[in-house]
């Protein structure tokens, strides 16, 4: 069966599949820039992409199952361009506005995290079997998607998005501590299954994180790497809220000539 067929050779960095996954996330993002325009129910959108990326964990899942037996703890999808399918869906169903704006402004702190994984996709170009570099493309995708969708629907730039970012970036660092936990307690109870969630295990081999791994070969010492991350973070999300704030600026002053 097609689903089942395998790569024929090792794909590489920028050879024709990254290159496809780059065109196609950057046409999501446009996707997701018109759907905002045009949609009238934005929590829906939510509700849909949060089912949508459940499903397509659920076809990984049933897929590794069917090839390998297993699924291995390490797959589970606690990563920071992964958790929002953990609560996209229910969108709809928080009625606290501040929880709510975190959901949503969350999903432009995921549209970073997904744009840097192109950088290098580790699971498409990793992956023997064509259905996993596909489901990993299409999710990244998605999270490239409504975190456009976020930025232009709610406007999150300016003195109006600022709100906005503050209760996505809170819900991350809420996250990032979760992850924290989990990880130092897997270290200590299953190092085997390889936990690295928002890659901050204690035991990983290396630092995934560009820039973050000049400085620390290894997470060690572990406290400093940790707050290091939580800096290094905190100004990309600052720096892609500047960059929007500014590309506004610049379009307003454009209007007004």
């Amino acid at each position: 069966m097609f689903i089942f067929a395998e790569w024929s050779h090792q794909l590489h960095s920028m050879g024709l599949v990254h290159i496809i996954g780059i065109v196609s996330a950057v046409l999501f993002g446009i996707g997701g820039g018109f759907l905002a325009k045009k949609t009238k129910t934005p929590e829906k959108v939510y509700a849909v992409t949060g089912i949508t990326l459940i499903v397509l964990e659920l076809l990984k899942l049933f897929f590794m199952i069917s090839t390998t037996g297993t699924y291995p703890l390490e797959k589970i999808p606690f990563q920071i361009c992964t958790v929002e399918l953990f609560f996209l869906w229910a969108v709809p169903l928080v009625k606290n506005e501040k929880v709510k704006n975190g959901m949503i402004a969350y999903t432009v702190i995921g549209l970073m995290a997904a744009s840097f994984y192109y950088v290098k996709p580790s699971t498409i170009l990793n992956s023997s079997y064509i259905f996993l570099s596909l489901q990993a493309m299409v999710w990244h995708n998605i999270v490239i998607m409504i975190g456009v969708f976020s930025i232009v629907y709610y406007n999150i730039y300016g003195k109006k998005g600022k709100r906005y970012i503050i209760d996505g970036y809170i819900l991350w660092l809420v996250l990032t501590f979760v992850a924290i936990i989990l990880d130092v307690i897997c270290a200590k109870t299953i190092p085997e299954a390889n936990i690295n969630f928002f890659y901050l295990s204690p035991i990983q081999d290396s630092v995934t994180y560009p820039m973050l791994n000049l400085l620390f070969k290894k997470p060690s010492p572990y406290p400093i790497y940790l707050i290091s991350f939580i800096i290094y973070y905190s100004l990309g999300v600052a720096a892609l809220y500047g960059l929007l704030t500014g590309i506004d600026v610049i379009k307003e002053k454009h209007k007004a000539k």
